[in-house]
């Protein structure tokens, strides 16, 4: 038993020690000095997850559109507006599978307007004008193979691409669910970062136990991570944001195989996580939080965070309560300005359990002031 501990006690001084091995570049502080919100889409149904990005002169919003957050019937719609004026909201598309529709997300894919949407696997539709879609069709992802030795069992090879992301390098990335592992698996799991040129292809950069969420029990989180985000610091370190079975974590590292730190938040649930690099370099955080684990019906809400070289500081609570959050950022049309778009429910009354009330789209214009480091 003493050489046990003592064998353990050497394999916790060595991870630290690998943790410390990585030294994070101070970047500019991001911080929120003021916000305003408006409702940009109000049906009466449950319309939730968006997603954000400014193509062209427009900016893109896809979000999904159901009768309640677990209906297994829903349809992913994509509204614009002019850059100079975005009050004016139009539809110009509407997607549907055979399976629930979930987690849509839009990018600028060199000029083209990409929309991902998962429904079972992932599928995208891209448009050079913003009104005319291609028919969806499945993204190129690579299944990641687990290394011969291991005892990882699979019982789908189901991808799951919840935010992509371009890299200075211009590449597009994505810190990604592969594969659902079976009740019998030993092996390591974790997900897995991928590249891709051309924002269809994607390939993976490692394999299972390794990446980012590698590290996310440095900073008290567990499991294998959920939902996850990327961003880059001005320097090219590598900004995770994590989602796992205690509150959020963020990790700092070398892409793709660390060393990596991590830093927590007080985030319960820590749903949808989003990062945005500004134009200044700063980088903010948002997601959903709950204020403990277990709480008396759902009182979440969105925060956003300002995100330093050491973790998070200075929350600010959006506008929102219920069913909401999984927000997405943009850079605003105004230097100091970022607009974030979430959904909630706290115009309406909170039956019991959760999503059963219809929820509204949001964006939330943020006015951010930048410090030195």
């Amino acid at each position: 038993m003493k050489v046990f501990l003592h064998l353990f006690t050497l394999f916790l001084l060595a991870f630290t020690l690998h943790a410390q091995d990585l030294t994070i570049t101070p970047f500019p502080k991001a911080y929120v000095q003021s916000l305003w919100t408006q409702s940009i889409w109000s049906d009466g149904h449950h319309n939730g997850f968006p997603g954000i990005a400014c193509v062209g002169a427009f900016y893109y919003v896809t979000f999904r559109s159901a009768e309640a957050h677990d209906s297994p019937s829903a349809k992913i719609i994509v509204i614009r507006a002019p850059a100079t004026d975005i009050k004016a909201w139009e539809k110009v598309a509407e997607f549907t599978r055979d399976h629930d529709c979930r987690d849509p997300l839009v990018f600028d894919n060199k000029g083209k307007v990409q929309v991902v949407f998962h429904s079972q696997e992932d599928f995208f539709s891209q448009s050079a004008d913003g009104l005319t879609w291609t028919e969806p069709r499945e993204l190129e992802t690579e299944f990641v193979q687990p290394k011969s030795d291991s005892r990882l069992t699979f019982t789908s090879q189901r991808r799951w691409l919840f935010r992509i992301r371009q890299g200075p390098d211009g590449a597009f990335y994505s810190l990604a669910r592969c594969g659902i592992h079976g009740k019998d698996s030993r092996g390591s799991f974790g997900l897995i970062l991928f590249r891709s040129e051309d924002g269809i292809k994607f390939t993976g950069m490692h394999t299972y136990g390794e990446g980012p969420t590698s590290a996310i029990s440095q900073a008290g989180g567990s499991g294998w991570g959920h939902e996850a985000d990327v961003a880059w610091t001005p320097d090219g370190t590598l900004v995770s944001a994590i989602r796992n079975s205690n509150p959020g974590v963020i990790v700092f590292g070398k892409a793709p195989l660390g060393p990596w730190k991590a830093f927590a938040t007080d985030a319960w649930n820590f749903g949808g996580p989003a990062l945005h690099q500004t134009k200044a370099g700063g980088i903010l955080l948002a997601a959903r939080a709950l204020p403990e684990k277990s709480t008396i019906g759902f009182p979440s809400v969105c925060k956003v965070w300002t995100v330093t070289a050491t973790g998070v500081e200075k929350p600010w609570i959006i506008p929102s309560a219920g069913d909401g959050a999984y927000q997405s950022f943009a850079d605003g049309p105004a230097n100091d300005e970022v607009l974030l778009a979430y959904y909630s429910s706290h115009e309406y009354p909170q039956p019991k359990g959760v999503g059963k009330n219809p929820a509204n789209i949001y964006l939330a214009h943020l006015r951010i002031r930048h410090t030195a480091p």
